[in-house]
């Protein structure tokens, strides 16, 4: 009897052009949500978006899709940490699977230590989530929320799966700074973006919208945005700019940001007539 040959998809090779192919496509989807209105209903969410709209749900489940981000990609951690055992206990349930996970049998320093610093940013914001974010009544397409729990399953997923993932790695002065400063970027933006949340569930506690102010804030008008495209910019920084798939991720992130950025600049700028005197940015001090 002829072998059941398993689906093109499971060769490590094609389902990471796959996962690439999504992200560009998620870059495009969300340009064309600025000329597309059902595309643009759909990523309207917090104060921008209806709560009488269909299929809206609480913006609170933020802290949720992170919490579930931060589980698979424990897992996907223990998977490269021990390919071998994972392996055995895939072929059990699903044996298609096996030589996917052997795959990473020779994960690279650069894509563990990305993984490890992706686990620690969604415990932070998992935590803020639950311990700093107010919510409110804010709603969201849940859309939006499937989104968000995809992103970052494929996030783990790309990381793992990218051919740069277990090439070699030469020590050499320029990874060597790359890394440094990948650390680093990580570290700053996560502070200021954790500082920010606070600035912003300080001012909803006090009694709603106002101008906020203080930390970055007073660079720009969309310092959580900034802070986030900095974080994924410090990963494929990690890698010094080897792994295409995470330079794929950080350009759907600032497409994203961006789109939010611009949208959160015009709405304090009609909402607040004193912030149209204010010298802040859209999004990137100095540029924008």
């Amino acid at each position: 009897m002829d072998q059941v040959r398993p689906p093109a998809w499971v060769d490590p090779a094609i389902a990471c052009s796959i996962l690439q192919g999504i992200w560009v496509a998620l870059s495009a989807t969300a340009v064309a949500s600025l000329v597309v209105p059902q595309l643009h209903a759909l990523s309207l969410h917090g104060r921008f978006s209806s709560p009488s709209r269909p299929l809206m749900v609480w913006k609170g489940y933020f802290g949720i899709f992170y919490a579930l981000g931060w589980i698979w990609n424990g897992l996907v951690l223990c998977w490269v940490w021990d390919p071998l055992s994972t392996a055995a206990l895939v072929a059990e349930c699903a044996p298609a699977l096996v030589d996917v996970v052997l795959s990473t049998a020779s994960v690279n320093g650069p894509t563990l230590l990305c993984l490890i610093v992706l686990q620690c940013h969604l415990f932070r914001r998992t935590m803020e989530s639950w311990a700093i974010t107010e919510f409110g009544s804010s709603t969201m397409h849940a859309s939006a929320c499937l989104l968000g729990v995809g992103h970052y399953m494929l996030v783990s997923l790309s990381i793992v799966l990218d051919p740069s993932a277990t090439s070699p790695i030469e020590l050499t002065p320029f990874t060597i700074v790359c890394g440094v400063a990948g650390l680093g970027l990580f570290v700053v933006a996560s502070v200021h973006q954790m500082r920010c949340n606070l600035v912003l569930a300080q001012l909803k506690r006090a009694g709603g919208y106002s101008l906020p102010s203080g930390d970055w804030f007073e660079l720009t008008w969309s310092p959580l945005y900034l802070a986030e495209i900095l974080i994924y910019a410090s990963l494929a920084l990690l890698t010094a700019g080897r792994h295409l798939s995470l330079v794929y991720i950080a350009l759907w992130v600032a497409v994203n940001q961006g789109i939010s950025a611009e949208r959160a600049a015009a709405w304090y700028k009609v909402t607040f007539p004193a912030a149209a005197s204010m010298r802040r940015a859209t999004l990137f001090p100095g540029l924008w």
